[in-house]
C-alpha cells in the first residue's frame, strides 16, 4: 500500500510540473503574462489585466472610468481635469465594479473622480455567472492568499488551454497595439472599422440574461457610498443602446431599472428614442456603440450639449430623484406610441 501511495503520488507531482508550466506558457487569457499581454485570438481577462497595471502604476492615473466593454470605446485621453484610464472591461457589472474599486482604495489608489457608466447589463447579468468565463473572472481584490491561489488556479484547467491553441496557431493579432492600448489608456482600438450587419438588426441578447434590478440597485448604491466616504467625484450615465437592444430591453425591466437608479444617484440619460440609437452608423452591431457617438456623450456631459435635443429625445437629460417620474413617464409613452410597449393602464 504504501508503495502505491508513493508511486500514486510520483505520477501526479510529475504531471502537475509538466501540466502548470504548458498552462503558463498557453495562457490564453493573458493571466500570467498581465505585465506583457499577447492579442492571440481569444479574449484576455481585462478585468485582472487593468486593475493590476493601474495598481502598479498608480502614479500616472488619477482617474477612472467604470462600465462594460460598451465604454471600451470612450476616448478618456480627450478628458480633462485629470491623468485619465478606461477600467472597462466585457460584461462589467456593479458588483464586479464595486470590488474592482476596493481593490485600488485597498492598495492605495484613491480615485480623483470617477464616471460610471451603467445600460441593461447592470442588472440582467449576475456576477456569480461570470465565475465560470474564465476572460471575465474578477481581480481577486482582498488580496488573501487563499482569494489568489484560488484564482490563479482556475486558469490551470490544461483541456481549456489545449483547446484554445486551435484558435490562436490561426490567429494573427497586433500584440504591440494591445500592448499601447491596454498600457496607457485602457481603451479599445478606437480606429477599428465599423461594419454593421444591415441584415441583423434583432437585439443584443445573451441566454443567461435575467432581471435582478434589486441585487443591481444595491450594488450601485455600495459604489456610491464607497466614493462618498472616500469623497471621490462620481458622474453616473447610461450608455445609448440600439434601438432594437432598447426596446428589448424595456420589456425586461430596463425602466424600473432607470427609475430606481435615481433613488441612488443622479444620472445622464442616453438610452431611449434618440438620433443615436436609432442611427446604425453609430454602432459596431447592435450592442456597441462607436467613438463617434462616445464623444457626443461626453461632450454633453462636458459642455452641455444641444439643448433642444436634450428637451425633445431626452438625450443626455440630467435624471434626479425629483424629476425621475416624469422622465420614465416619457420614456413610456415613447415607447407605447412606437408600439415597443403595450399600454396596460395605471
Amino acid at each position: 500500500m504504501d508503495r502505491f501511495l508513493f508511486r500514486l503520488f510520483l505520477f501526479v507531482f510529475l504531471l502537475g510540473i509538466t501540466v502548470i508550466p504548458i498552462n503558463v506558457m498557453i495562457d490564453p487569457y493573458n493571466v500570467f503574462h498581465a505585465d506583457e499581454i499577447r492579442d492571440n485570438g481569444v479574449e484576455p481577462n481585462k478585468n485582472y489585466i487593468k486593475t493590476k497595471y493601474v495598481i502598479e502604476h498608480q502614479d500616472e492615473y488619477d482617474s477612472y472610468l467604470f462600465g462594460s466593454s460598451r465604454a471600451g470605446f470612450i476616448d478618456v485621453s480627450k478628458l480633462p481635469d485629470g491623468s485619465w484610464y478606461n477600467l472597462s472591461y466585457s460584461e462589467g457589472v456593479p458588483a464586479e465594479q464595486v470590488d474592482t474599486l476596493k481593490a485600488l482604495i485597498v492598495n492605495g489608489e484613491i480615485p480623483k473622480q470617477i464616471y460610471l457608466s451603467l445600460d441593461n447589463i447592470s442588472y440582467l447579468v449576475s456576477p456569480q455567472y461570470h465565475e465560470k468565463q474564465l476572460y471575465r473572472k474578477a481581480f481577486p481584490f482582498t488580496g488573501s492568499l487563499n482569494e489568489k491561489i484560488g484564482f490563479f488556479t482556475s486558469y490551470l484547467d490544461t483541456i481549456t488551454t489545449l483547446e484554445s491553441l486551435s484558435v490562436i496557431r490561426n490567429y494573427e493579432g497586433d500584440t504591440k497595439d494591445l500592448q499601447r492600448r491596454m498600457y496607457s489608456t485602457g481603451c479599445e482600438d478606437l480606429n477599428a472599422d465599423i461594419v454593421f450587419d444591415e441584415e441583423n438588426k434583432e437585439a443584443y441578447w445573451a441566454s443567461y440574461y435575467s432581471p435582478r434590478v434589486d441585487e443591481a440597485i444595491a450594488e450601485i448604491q455600495e459604489f456610491c457610498d464607497i466614493c462618498t466616504a472616500h469623497d471621490i467625484k462620481l458622474t453616473v450615465f447610461t450608455n445609448p443602446m440600439y434601438v432594437t437592444t432598447y426596446e428589448k430591453s424595456i420589456n425586461n425591466e430596463y425602466l424600473v431599472f432607470l427609475e430606481r437608479l435615481s433613488e441612488v444617484t443622479d444620472y445622464y440619460n442616453f438610452s431611449g428614442y434618440n438620433r443615436i440609437s436609432m442611427d446604425d452608423s453609430y454602432y459596431f452591431e447592435t450592442s456597441h456603440f462607436t467613438p463617434e457617438a462616445a464623444d457626443i456623450i461626453m461632450d454633453i456631459m462636458l459642455n452641455g450639449g444641444n439643448e433642444d435635443e436634450i428637451v425633445i429625445q431626452g438625450f443626455g437629460a440630467y435624471v434626479t430623484k425629483d424629476n425621475a417620474a416624469d422622465f420614465i413617464n416619457t420614456l413610456k409613452f415613447q415607447a407605447y406610441t412606437t408600439g415597443a410597449l403595450i399600454y396596460e393602464g395605471e
